[in-house]
């Protein structure tokens, strides 16, 4: 659909920084309105919960724009849900080879707390990929 004079463009550049902002900034938001709302202040949870979901409808677009111009996630263009559960699986192993090298820096710094917390986290991603392995296995 797109040339690939936009894919060089910088445009296309700004609107990949884009989307990994608005991604970010979105869960930040939904923290903070989990903090607001553990606070009691309902009013400010109902403003950080609009300025999330304008931020999901950024998001959207971003990627729909980028899906069509060729972008590859990860390694693997979005398309059907086979296709997207092979991309979120290598997203989680690349997250979770991330999480092991931070355990190995944090204990080699002495942040054995972070470490430990890291372990923890590290085993939920693995129940996550045998999750998205076995729903994989469920299509074919």
């Amino acid at each position: 659909m797109y040339s690939k004079k936009f894919q060089n463009s910088k445009t296309y550049f700004l609107l990949k920084e884009a989307f990994g902002a608005e991604c970010y900034m979105a869960k930040c938001d939904e923290l903070f309105a989990d903090i607001a709302q553990n606070e009691g202040l309902s009013n400010i949870t109902q403003e950080f919960n609009e300025l999330l979901h304008s931020q999901n409808v950024l998001t959207t677009c971003y990627f729909n724009i980028l899906s069509a111009a060729g972008e590859i996630f990860y390694g693997l263009n979005p398309g059907n849900t086979i296709e997207n559960i092979k991309t979120a699986l290598t997203a989680e192993i690349l997250n979770t080879d991330r999480c092991v090298a931070l355990i190995k820096i944090a204990r080699d710094e002495g942040l054995e707390n972070i470490a430990e917390m890291m372990e923890e986290i590290s085993i939920g991603k693995m129940e996550y990929l045998q999750r998205l392995d076995n729903l994989g296995s469920e299509i074919v």
